[in-house]
């Protein structure tokens, strides 16, 4: 585990060598930090998992925009519907890969391509990797086109890599840092992946990866305060944020907590 100091020895590089102007419309960029707003969740899980939720994009976008989250993440369906009402005020990253919870394959699969992502748009453009998978192959080959395409058009690309062991979700802290670390070295711009339980094994992973890294905030906890204080230890971990989807929106208060998210996200680490 690194000491304080070489931590810090080891931001001042990344900032030395690592292009933040890239990410300007995502991150303070003075302080690093971003909060995502992430609404993928129908297209893998099911809008039947969010019986009662208002899945409305359109609220969504509202949400972003009022909560001051420095981006959403939105399959290009659902960008289409609210692009005009997000554009210059909240950019957009449009998600390309997918699969559905009615299969078993631990696959996601191309159903955008990066041109028609920045024909309607987009800001930048998200991936989905699971390591370890039995189809991790495809997944990286998909990467290579997603990326090069990408960067061709100067839009940064978001990886989601998340560790499948025998096809079996993970978030031991040595499978989470291996995905990030590997999310870095094939050239993702910001890597997104799981919080590993506490704010020591998180840190391994911010400190094993050479990009910023977003923690999913899928994170189970019983109340309010239990999440906000896992947002809190991502954010002592050394994280730069938090891609955060359900625990914002499935909440009739949600343009609220987003603030208090963003927050804790920006440096104010007393209680909200």
């Amino acid at each position: 585990m690194q000491t304080i100091s070489e931590r810090e020895d080891q931001i001042k590089t990344m900032e030395k060598f690592f292009d933040w102007k890239k990410l300007y419309k995502f991150f303070d960029l003075k302080k690093k930090k971003s909060v995502i707003l992430a609404f993928d969740h129908a297209v893998e899980h099911g809008p039947h998992k969010y019986k009662g939720i208002d899945l409305d994009p359109v609220r969504i976008a509202k949400i972003a925009r009022e909560g001051g989250a420095n981006g959403v993440i939105m399959h290009i369906g659902a960008f289409k519907l609210v692009k005009e009402k997000l554009r210059k005020r909240v950019p957009t990253i449009v998600k390309l890969t997918a699969r559905t919870s009615l299969t078993k394959t631990m696959m996601q699969e191309l159903v955008t391509s990066v041109e028609e992502a920045a024909d309607v748009g987009a800001d930048g453009v998200a991936v989905t990797v699971y390591v370890g998978a039995t189809l991790e192959h495809k997944m990286l080959r998909n990467f290579q086109q997603i990326k090069e395409a990408a960067h061709d058009l100067g839009l940064p690309v978001f990886a989601f890599m998340y560790p499948r062991v025998n096809d079996v979700k993970s978030t031991k802290v040595e499978h989470v840092a291996y995905a990030a670390r590997l999310g870095a070295e094939i050239g993702a711009d910001v890597v997104k992946t799981y919080y590993t339980g506490s704010t020591n094994s998180f840190k391994f992973v911010v400190e094993s990866t050479f990009v910023p890294v977003l923690c999913a905030g899928g994170i189970v906890t019983k109340t309010e305060e239990g999440f906000l204080r896992k947002v809190r230890s991502v954010m002592e971990a050394g994280a730069n944020g938090l891609a955060v989807g359900r625990n914002v929106w499935e909440r009739e208060d949600a343009v609220d907590f987003l603030k208090k998210i963003k927050k804790i996200v920006m440096g104010n680490h007393e209680k909200v």
